[in-house]
């Protein structure tokens, strides 16, 4: 797959999970938005979620993922 087409995946991911995701996975995963670490998403793994009171009461919820798995990619490198 293309280096910009899967980055755009993982934006348009990262946009609906957190706060009110839109896409729900496993409804019956309680934890489903709150905790994404390990999360895979193909071959992309989350490694980092932002979700604290403070950047959530200001609109800012932010994910990491470790894409050195992925085609076209170098390896340990991570997407913010």
């Amino acid at each position: 797959m293309n280096k910009d087409l899967f980055s755009a995946i993982l934006s348009m991911d990262a946009y609906n999970r957190g706060y009110g995701q839109r896409v729900v996975f496993n409804s019956n995963d309680s934890t489903f938005g709150q905790n994404e670490v390990g999360r895979l998403l193909g071959l992309a793994r989350i490694t980092a979620q932002n979700i604290t009171s403070a950047a959530q009461s200001v609109g800012f919820y932010a994910l990491a993922y470790d894409v050195g798995n992925v085609a076209g990619f170098s390896a340990g490198e991570q997407v913010i």
